[in-house]
């Protein structure tokens, strides 16, 4: 991924929260997570993005919106977020994917590959498979990327406000990651190989 050199650099800053996220339900604050993590790494892919939010986290669901998933597998965990391919294939099983997945545009994002993301609906705080409290599971993974979920409203301005509010908790830090590049280490691989080369070839023929 881009940007883990970046994360390891800055873990134990960026744990102490880059984006606050304010939401009173669990599907919108789940809505927001996902939002605040595209505002904070804008050049994520889907392929990325699945990365950093892996269907383990959320894994249960209604068993007929699981088949959504081509190739078909009852097994398969249901995920945080899923392409919008997903439509085509509720509209091709006579299902309502309004009812399982945010798709208002507003609600959407796109990623920087271009794909479309929609966020979960079903969050359970006791998963049928695990126990477990999803949306829990969610707000304690995205902290490791500056994301912090609480119901304390600082006194700055929200950066964004509606049925979940984001707040900057550090705008320096926010800019430094959105501004972040990869070294290109295969470039500068062959870069240090030619200089090398060169200077062989001047010591070569001097001698």
């Amino acid at each position: 991924m881009k940007y883990s050199s970046f994360l390891k650099r800055n873990k134990q800053e960026i744990q102490k929260g880059i984006i606050l996220v304010i939401g009173k339900h669990m599907n919108r604050t789940a809505l927001g997570i996902v939002d605040a993590l595209l505002i904070v790494y804008p050049k994520l892919t889907f392929e990325e993005l699945k990365e950093m939010l892996p269907d383990t986290i959320n894994p249960s669901a209604p068993k007929n919106y699981k088949s959504l998933f081509a190739p078909y597998n009852p097994n398969r965990k249901y995920g945080v977020v899923q392409p919008g391919a997903i439509k085509k294939e509720a509209i091709e099983n006579g299902l309502d994917i309004n009812a399982s997945h945010f798709t208002e545009k507003e609600e959407t994002f796109i990623t920087s590959d271009g794909i479309e993301v929609l966020v979960s609906k079903s969050w359970e705080s006791s998963d049928t498979l695990t126990g477990e409290n999803d949306l829990q599971n969610l707000i304690n993974h995205v902290k490791q990327y500056g994301i912090i979920v609480n119901d304390t409203e600082p006194t700055s301005e929200p950066l964004k406000t509606g049925s979940y509010k984001l707040y900057i908790l550090n705008n320096e830090l926010l800019k430094e990651v959105n501004n972040f590049k990869k070294t290109n280490y295969l470039f500068l691989g062959i870069a240090v190989a030619i200089v090398i080369s060169l200077i062989t070839l001047y010591l070569v023929t001097k001698s």
